[in-house]
């Protein structure tokens, strides 16, 4: 009886493997959208009480998918480039540290890479397409700069990290989509430096996605 169980087993198998396989859909996002720093202090506070004024920014970049039968589960890769920035009066004790007097502009840039899986909740064709997504991603930190130029001391650096967030794919028209996706991301969660602060953020991004068999 167990060995008819496993023939039976492996002949479902091979029957519905080419119709797995024919069925995935790939999917290939351009876009973007704004990125808010919310952590930490040194980050967000206004230039004029020390901190480097970053706020909402834009950011860009692509977004992969696979879309996989039978599974609620739906693999997602993603490439994001996030400029940030702030302007404001630099406290005059500062003056030397930067190397600038009166009104300045910090100004860096992160590029995130990542991996995840998003689940799809109420898997029928209602023409959008709601989720929950978990990453994890590799974040590189440019160089911090005043001005348009290099902070002395400000080294780029690397982190890994990881984002939560909901989104929302909508049929615009057939095998293209609108993703929608709102997420909170901590850039640094390992790899920190000893008395390193968690650097966070929310993003709200629009992709045109475009899918292919």
């Amino acid at each position: 009886m167990k060995k008819i169980n496993i023939i039976s087993f492996a002949v479902m198998f091979i029957l519905l493997l080419p119709t797995f396989t024919s069925a995935q859909l790939v999917k290939i996002g351009l876009g973007g959208g704004l990125t808010q720093v919310l952590a930490p202090d040194a980050l967000t506070k206004e230039v004029s009480e020390g901190g480097l004024g970053y706020s909402t920014e834009w950011n860009a970049g692509v977004v992969g998918k696979v879309d996989l039968p039978l599974i609620p589960f739906t693999p997602r890769a993603f490439i994001l480039y996030h400029s940030l920035s702030g302007s404001g009066s630099t406290p005059p004790e500062l003056f030397k540290a930067v190397q600038a007097e009166g009104d300045v502009e910090y100004s860096q840039s992160i590029l995130e890479i990542g991996v995840g899986a998003q689940y799809n909740f109420i898997p029928a064709p209602l023409g959008f397409d709601p989720y929950i997504a978990l990453d994890l991603s590799y974040s590189n930190f440019g160089k911090g700069k005043v001005n348009d130029q290099e902070i002395p001391g400000s080294d780029g650096f690397s982190r890994f990290g990881g984002g939560v967030g909901i989104g929302s794919e909508i049929t615009i028209i057939p095998m293209i989509n609108l993703d929608l996706y709102l997420s909170y991301k901590m850039f640094n969660l390992t790899g920190k430096e000893d008395g390193e602060d968690t650097i966070s953020a929310v993003t709200l991004d629009a992709f045109i996605i475009f899918n292919f068999l």
